[in-house]
């Protein structure tokens, strides 16, 4: 077999009206000189300014590449992206979000792994920000939130149900079974796209990462997916263009409701869907009882109208449909 490089490498970067956020990340990857065969910045900007930090760091970075969509979709321009780069034939598609910092040999870590083991076909990284957290409250969080199957902080990265997504904080050792991989930074084959796209959903969506990764786990098996040790990025969370409550919900629930049917549309499935969401409410309602404040009052309804809009919805959420909760400009469609 023969050895990949960094030629081999192909960076797709989905980005919206966040130029200051694209600029941190590109800055990174030349600091670093983690220069892949091909960067491609897919923008769909309302206005130049991504356009421009894009020309300011071309000269400087050959790999880049540029290409503005007119339609809003984080899935929708990542499926373009892979088909690009499946054209050129990159050996490594590699995801990264707008508001990633790389360091140091982030891309020869990913290179050694891929080059180490056939076996392997995705590997993630880890947030730097999350391994500051370590305390007795948050670990006594955790151990709750992962008896009722729900996202947690564990010992792997796991999906327990469909609205669970365990991860861990800790850098000690590699996690070598990995069930799934967060999107914030994701090297993958190019062979796992063979037969596979991205559930394609307008705006914004959180089902993008579980989804690639579920497929891959239960495709390759244990061990298809890792997180070396090594692979630390920053993760700064930007909080340009982030959806307010009501549509976050909306988009959380109808996308975990996704998740159920492509994967865990089951006997066994369908009891642990019912689980998390009973208690997802009772956390819910817990939550309002103790700090009794409009914002939280809010949530829970939003909740309950996220989850009628599931049931109402539930065929052509089943059938991939997605969305009818928004108008075609991306507002919240109060009529759904």
């Amino acid at each position: 077999m023969n050895k990949l490089t960094k030629k081999d490498i192909c960076i797709i970067t989905p980005t919206y009206n966040r130029p200051e956020d694209i600029e941190l990340t590109i800055k990174s990857l030349i600091k670093y000189k983690n220069i892949p065969g091909k960067h491609i910045i897919l923008d769909q900007s309302k206005n130049k300014k991504t356009k421009k930090v894009f020309e300011k760091y071309k000269r400087r970075c050959p790999a880049l590449q540029y290409n503005h969509y007119n339609k809003a979709g984080m899935s929708l321009v990542l499926n373009d992206g892979i088909k690009e780069a499946l054209k050129e034939n990159y050996k490594i598609i590699c995801i990264q979000a707008d508001d990633v910092e790389v360091r140091k040999d982030v891309l020869s870590i990913a290179l050694k792994e891929f080059n180490s083991d056939e076996k392997i076909k995705g590997i993630g990284s880890i947030q730097l920000e999350q391994l500051e957290d370590n305390s007795i409250r948050r670990k006594l969080k955790s151990k709750i939130f992962k008896f009722f199957l729900l996202p947690s902080i564990s010992n792997t990265f796991e999906i327990t149900g469909p609205y669970g997504n365990n991860s861990i904080t800790t850098t000690e050792e590699d996690s070598r079974d990995c069930q799934w991989l967060p999107g914030f930074l994701t090297f993958y084959k190019s062979e796992v796209f063979k037969d596979y796209r991205i559930p394609e959903r307008t705006g914004y969506d959180v089902l993008e990462d579980i989804d690639l990764g579920y497929y891959s786990y239960t495709k390759y098996g244990k061990g298809s997916l890792i997180i070396p040790k090594d692979m630390r990025v920053y993760h700064h969370m930007s909080k340009v263009e982030r959806y307010p409550n009501k549509k976050r919900i909306f988009v959380n629930h109808e996308d975990h409701m996704t998740f159920y049917y492509r994967y865990f549309y089951n006997i066994k499935g369908t009891i642990k869907l019912f689980w998390e969401i009973f208690w997802i409410n009772i956390l819910n309602i817990g939550r309002t009882l103790l700090k009794p404040n409009k914002e939280n009052f809010l949530k829970l309804i939003y909740l309950w109208q996220a989850l009628s809009y599931c049931i109402k919805y539930r065929k052509k959420i089943k059938a991939g449909k997605s969305r009818m909760f928004l108008n075609q400009n991306l507002s919240f469609n109060e009529n759904w």
